[in-house]
């Protein structure tokens, strides 16, 4: 067993509806028990301007700010310095031709909201060490049309997945398999009173799609690569829509598996190359080119009967 804390609360991107709803003149935001003490989350990140400004403050300032609010009334003073903006990302598309002509998307995001060694520098590592193990496979070893995807504006509401998705529309019937892989993360903890590694991987959550053979591949591949604290769960375990970058693709009937970790500090500052679970990027590798293996003579029509 393990107990995690997770990066987000029930509300999701929700966080200042409840007070908006209210009348607020402004949001402030407590991270209450948050490891690490730290005021630095990029949360919500939906790409969704709202009426009031919002900032959140470490839990011990928060606890200073209660101990002011249980005396005389308080008078507080916002002040914010953002800038919102337009601009232009792009996706990152490669592909590799295969056995046939149906694809398999191997896919995560290259955008962050700091420097996000965990999310997503290690899921574009995942992403590019498939595409360097299937460039060196013989094309009709290759279980279908491979496509490689790096999508930006994931932490602008998933700007690049949905566009994709919305353009290839017509496309997506012959898609046998849309893979995501996110997050090789180390777990920290902070029970000593400081900040540090575990040396444990953070738990790993495969979100798949309830099809019984894409299912027993995850788990047969878990098993080989040894991937301990792996967790096979359905993509709509935390609402009708997928909470990971692959949602577009499961919402458009596309068989999905994504692989993360969702360590607390997802959204922080705090990650940094030293937050990347190193030992996992190996064996993850492998168990991703064993998922992918295992859907040789599969179709999209196939796979979606199970």
């Amino acid at each position: 067993s393990t107990r995690q804390i997770l990066p987000f609360g029930r509300e999701l991107q929700n966080v200042m509806e409840p007070s908006i709803s209210a009348g607020a003149a402004g949001f402030i935001g407590v991270l209450r028990d948050y490891p690490g003490d730290s005021n630095q989350y990029y949360v919500p990140y939906d790409a969704i301007e709202r009426p009031i400004p919002g900032v959140w403050i470490s839990g011990g300032d928060g606890n200073r700010l209660r101990a002011l609010l249980s005396g005389a009334p308080l008078r507080v003073k916002v002040s914010i310095d953002s800038v919102r903006e337009m601009i232009t990302a792009h996706n990152i598309v490669g592909e590799l031709p295969g056995a046939d002509e149906e694809v398999v998307i191997i896919g995560s995001h290259h955008d962050g909201p700091w420097a996000s060694a965990v999310e997503d520098g290690s899921g574009i590592a995942l992403v590019l060490a498939q595409a360097a193990y299937w460039s060196q496979v013989p094309q009709a070893e290759r279980p279908h049309r491979l496509l490689f995807l790096l999508n930006a504006g994931h932490m602008a509401g998933g700007a690049g997945q949905r566009t994709f998705v919305e353009e290839h529309a017509a496309e997506l019937e012959s898609v046998v398999l849309e893979f995501h892989l996110e997050h090789a993360a180390n777990e920290l903890s902070d029970e000593t009173g400081v900040l540090r590694a575990t040396g444990l991987p953070e738990s790993r959550w495969w979100f798949t799609s309830l099809i019984p053979r894409l299912q027993d591949a995850v788990r047969s591949a878990i098993e080989a690569e040894d991937l301990q604290r792996s967790m096979v769960v359905p993509p709509t375990m935390f609402g009708p829509k997928p909470t990971t970058d692959g949602a577009d693709f499961y919402m458009a009937g596309v068989p999905l598996v994504n692989y993360l970790t969702a360590p607390f500090y997802l959204f922080d500052a705090v990650d940094t190359l030293d937050k990347i679970h190193r030992p996992s990027l190996v064996p993850v590798t492998h168990a991703a080119i064993r998922i992918v293996e295992s859907t040789m003579g599969v179709s999209a029509s196939g796979m979606r009967a199970g």
